[in-house]
């Protein structure tokens, strides 16, 4: 009698546990989609879209990005796009200047050569209007612990680099001797912050009169 019961508890259990597998199954795929959703957002958040209704102008920034992260050497890049302010003629709304941003905090002094900054966007060099980078007397004052020296630089990049970074799937960057890939993470939001400012700059030119 006790071994048809146990028999019966086993087939029991081996129907039921496919059930189990499937719950734990969709239980995972929705923690994935919560995850995917988390990223998205995160993403999102990372570019300010902001109209200022007295100038007409729209502002898109990609807010600071760490782009190269070691332990006695830090760079982040913030990215500024200004589009369609009052007063600007068809010709003017052809033209796109994004103002981009670097930062340099290390614990040591760092030579930065000539100072003149170099893209490789998936193996091809970025042509700039202008050779070299601009220094900012202005250091930050926020150093991160134990870091000692704050540098910073700005760049402008006009709508053929923006077009470049909007199909970017590899950055590699030098400034002096110093040489570095782009995290991942960070070629995705410059990809997408890119096309959101070409894509901003067609609706303007359409709303233009």
């Amino acid at each position: 009698m006790r071994s048809v019961e146990s028999i019966l508890v086993c087939v029991l259990l081996f129907i039921g546990s496919p059930f189990v597998f499937i719950a734990a199954g969709q239980e995972k795929g929705m923690e994935k989609g919560g995850a995917r959703a988390a990223d998205s957002k995160q993403t999102n958040d990372q570019i300010e879209v902001k109209e200022d209704r007295f100038s007409g102008a729209t502002t898109i920034t990609l807010k600071p990005q760490v782009i190269l992260d070691k332990p006695d050497h830090q760079i982040t890049m913030k990215i500024e796009t200004k589009l369609g302010e009052k007063g600007l003629d068809r010709d003017d709304l052809e033209k796109m200047n994004a103002l981009v941003n670097f930062e340099s905090q290390t614990k040591s002094s760092v030579d930065f050569g000539d100072q003149e900054l170099h893209f490789l966007i998936d193996g091809k060099p970025l042509n700039f209007e202008r050779e070299n980078i601009r220094p900012n007397p202005y250091a930050s004052e926020r150093l991160k612990p134990g870091f000692k020296i704050s540098e910073r630089f700005s760049e402008i990049f006009d709508r053929s680099n923006v077009e470049q970074f909007s199909k970017a799937k590899r950055i590699e960057m030098r400034i002096g001797s110093i040489e570095f890939t782009f995290p991942q993470t960070v070629v995705v939001l410059l990809r997408e912050y890119c096309t959101k400012v070409l894509a901003q700059q067609k609706v303007v030119k359409e709303r233009k009169p």
